[in-house]
């Protein structure tokens, strides 16, 4: 005579067949499943991860399993809480929290395992772009760059001259352009990429210097963008090094960094860009990271006086860019008296008359203007003038 199986062991046998594994008495309590995560979990300390700091202690629990399997280039991480939405949540936090991750594409498979339509547990299948071979050549190659670029800030710099090194060095030696993914790798091996690229790549190079910072997106000018939260000095500001390159905007290397994009304060940021609402992120206040504001360069009213000074400091130094940024209430007026009256070759032709010693000038004074953020960016022609004029000249 056949006897039925108790249900208990009957469900035992079934998930033993099922996956081959052996399954605790916690398990057996939740019918097999997996037991959720523990909520008042904190995570473990791997340096400054922003988002990880807005997850919820379960989403915490499964970003470091995953976190692990990633590391280790798994082909597969199993033995995941079985909710999808909180699984996917942990990739998304370790994508942006990670740039290091260059080998992961940030994308990946969800499998549930189910018994009879209850869900059990969870893998996941990532993405590699690289095995492990050219995995190690990489990191080579992007040590180098990494050690290039911080060979041109000063020992004991502060947080600021970090960053403000880092975003120069950056789009000095990367240009924006279309690729597949997000990775550092674009930048720092391939030399372009796309705004995703440059933040990552900010946010990596800050990350070794010892900056706090984070990965952000939203929108601009009506598309998706990327850039970057730091806290210089421990004060929050914004950071966009792909508007920071004048190859961005059509421009050439020629025009110099646009600071106008360094060192934002949320008003200022919210100008051109929308930020999402996938990370809750500080209000940005200060002015103390501002470009214009912590190098003098910020007017409340247009001063000759003082612009000539500073195309003759510039000229003395042999420095060919001097950006400046005005009140709105004042740019209007600064920007008739240069362009429309015609002060500019005046203030300078005085500015090169002033030098205990002359310098010579060859070509055009080239000049760009930023109506939205009040900048003014001038090219002084030291040397021979840029191939394409970035805005206008006054020859």
């Amino acid at each position: 005579m056949r006897r039925a199986l108790p249900p208990l062991l009957a469900l035992v046998l079934a998930l033993v067949l099922l996956t081959g594994c052996e399954f605790s008495l916690e398990r057996l309590a939740h019918g097999g499943a997996l037991p959720p995560p523990p909520e008042d979990y904190t995570g473990l300390q791997d340096g400054f991860r922003y988002t990880k700091t807005t997850l919820t202690g379960q989403e915490r629990y499964l970003y470091d399993q995953l976190l692990a399997g990633l590391q280790n280039q798994e082909e597969t991480i199993g033995d995941l809480y079985p909710d999808t939405e909180m699984i996917q949540t942990a990739i998304d936090a370790i994508d942006r929290d990670y740039p290091e991750l260059f080998w992961f594409s940030g994308t990946g498979q969800i499998e549930t395992t189910l018994l009879a339509g209850k869900p059990l547990e969870a893998a996941y299948t990532p993405v590699y772009t690289m095995d492990q071979a050219q995995r190690q050549a990489t990191q080579a190659q992007i040590d180098q760059w990494a050690a290039d670029c911080f060979a041109t800030i000063p020992q004991g710099a502060s947080d600021y001259d970090k960053a403000l090194g880092v975003f120069t060095y950056i789009i000095q030696h990367a240009d924006y352009q279309v690729v597949d993914n997000n990775s550092i790798v674009n930048i720092m091996v391939g030399g372009a990429g796309l705004c995703g690229c440059y933040a990552k790549t900010t946010q990596y190079l800050l990350g070794l210097l010892g900056v706090d910072t984070a990965y952000i997106t939203g929108q601009a000018q009506g598309e998706s963008h990327a850039w970057n939260l730091a806290w210089l000095d421990g004060t929050p500001c914004w950071i966009d090094t792909t508007w920071g390159d004048p190859v961005f905007t059509g421009g050439d290397d020629s025009q110099g960094p646009a600071y106008e994009y360094f060192g934002l304060t949320t008003d200022d940021l919210l100008r051109t860009h929308t930020i999402d609402d996938k990370v809750p992120v500080p209000d940005c206040t200060s002015n103390s990271n501002n470009y214009f504001f912590r190098n003098g360069l910020y007017f409340s009213a247009y001063d000759p006086d003082a612009l000539t000074a500073l195309f003759q400091r510039a000229l003395a130094a042999g420095q060919r860019q001097v950006s400046v940024r005005y009140a709105d209430a004042a740019y209007p007026a600064a920007c008739a008296a240069l362009f429309d009256q015609g002060q500019l070759n005046t203030l300078l032709g005085r500015a090169r008359e002033a030098l205990d010693s002359p310098v010579s000038l060859a070509g055009s004074l080239w000049y760009t203007r930023n109506e939205t953020m009040g900048t003014l960016s001038f090219l002084l022609p030291l040397s021979s003038s840029p191939g394409a004029a970035p805005e206008g000249s006054a020859p």
